[in-house]
């Protein structure tokens, strides 16, 4: 996955020297996006994790402040709710019933630097809500079973997933080119990829030694678009 990071930033990067310069102006405006991810932590035993899509499932506010009257630079936040989700299933006999979808809704506060159209930033993620559906979009319970031996005899411990949500901070980097612009504003298209570099769950959920590298950490690519309505004048390019 940090190979794939890697290219990504590669090709945003032919991106930015192949547009043209445009000076955007201060604005603000709303965002829609779909998110597909997958976990890149270890797969829990006799499972194995995998990519999962959530079609517009990202939403919320976008402003935009220039910081350059010569080029297209700028400062970007994005203020709204994401989600993450991934597939696990068993490694032999995998069926629908299964095979669960896991996913965590956040709220998500993202500020980027923007030059030639390229974003590089970071997300602050709030966790709101967890849930789980198997492969027939029935609801299953977020509460794990953990074994144990208790006075010589096999039990377990419940925890839940709900009661045990982390803040998560994740690098993004992404473009997000102009599609129509006016006076009135600009509608965009971008797309974001994004790697966590913390973990999703509190060490408390692991009631036993040994579960805890299991503890998921997404890699996310987000496409969508939103328009920016124009708040000031726009900024002549002087070169």
């Amino acid at each position: 996955m940090k190979k794939m990071f890697l290219c990504v930033v590669l090709f945003l990067g032919y991106i930015s020297i192949s547009l043209s310069q445009d000076i955007d102006p201060i604005a603000v405006g709303v965002f829609l996006a779909g998110n597909g991810s997958s976990n890149v932590s270890k797969a829990r035993l006799n499972s194995e994790n995998g990519f999962a899509v959530t079609p517009l499932s990202d939403f919320g506010i976008t402003g935009y402040i220039p910081v350059s009257k010569r080029k297209n630079m700028g400062v970007l936040l994005d203020v709204g709710m994401s989600s993450y989700s991934y597939s696990e299933k068993p490694t032999a006999n995998p069926t629908d019933e299964t095979t669960i979808t896991n996913k965590f809704n956040y709220l998500s506060i993202s500020p980027s630097f923007t030059a030639s159209y390229i974003t590089f930033g970071f997300n602050l993620g709030l966790p709101m809500s967890a849930s789980r559906k198997n492969g027939s979009g029935t609801e299953v319970t977020t509460i794990d079973s953990f074994p144990i031996v208790k006075n010589g005899v096999n039990d377990k411990l419940l925890s839940d997933v709900k009661d045990n949500l982390n803040p998560v901070i994740e690098i993004r980097v992404g473009a997000m080119i102009p599609v129509v612009k006016s006076t009135l504003g600009r509608l965009n298209i971008f797309a974001k990829a994004g790697y966590m570099i913390s973990k999703m769950l509190k060490d408390d959920y692991y009631k036993v030694a040994g579960f805890s590298d299991t503890n998921p950490s997404m890699f996310s690519v987000s496409i969508g678009i939103n328009y920016l309505f124009t708040l000031q004048q726009p900024i002549t390019d002087k070169y």
